[in-house]
């Protein structure tokens, strides 16, 4: 049922927009909350609608695929296969058996996902923080300047009137919590 109204709560913040017709900024992660709350409810419907049909365990299938010998037990030849299991065996193999059981790789799998979500909102932390700044500094607050953040880099492009304005964009970015390095793309108009 609530996945049904997801598109006009998206269509509702995107309405939100400035004179110019550009997109103002929202809160992007309350956005993602929404969205995963409403996947989640999405997802607990379609389960107890099938109660009687058995869940599938996530990472059932690619275990299956890399246990070569189907012993049910992956040893480090076997992990080779997917680069970060390869990368981080010792640290799954949480018995320090020399093999990862399907329990193992599971909780390696799930830690993975998690440490992935985490990088993304970090980043979406970074972006806002930035973005924020940049709209409360009397230098920037008027300029359409785009902010994307990956792994703690930042990248500013945009058109800005001047250099100085450039450099302060620069100079916000940099001061903000999380942000590792930035790259200029601004362009001085004129």
């Amino acid at each position: 049922m609530l996945a049904r109204y997801l598109p006009y709560l998206l269509c509702e913040q995107c309405k939100q927009t400035n004179m110019k017709n550009k997109p103002s900024t929202f809160n992007l992660k309350t956005t993602a909350l929404t969205l995963s709350l409403a996947l989640c409810a999405y997802s607990a419907s379609g389960i107890a609608a099938n109660v009687d049909r058995p869940l599938v365990q996530p990472f059932a299938s690619a275990f299956s695929k890399l246990d070569s010998n189907q012993d049910h037990r992956l040893n480090h030849d076997e992990a080779v296969q997917d680069q970060d299991l390869a990368q981080h065996f010792e640290n799954a193999d949480i018995d320090r058996n020399g093999t990862l059981s399907e329990q193992e790789f599971e909780q390696f799998k799930l830690a993975a996902q998690q440490a992935r979500m985490e990088a993304f909102l970090d980043d979406t932390e970074v972006t806002e923080k930035i973005r924020d700044e940049l709209v409360h500094d009397s230098h920037t607050k008027s300029l359409n300047i785009s902010v994307e953040t990956y792994k703690g880099e930042v990248i500013l492009s945009g058109f800005v009137d001047t250099d100085q304005q450039a450099h302060r964009a620069v100079e916000i970015a940099s001061s903000v919590q999380g942000v590792q390095t930035v790259k200029n793309s601004l362009v001085v108009k004129g």
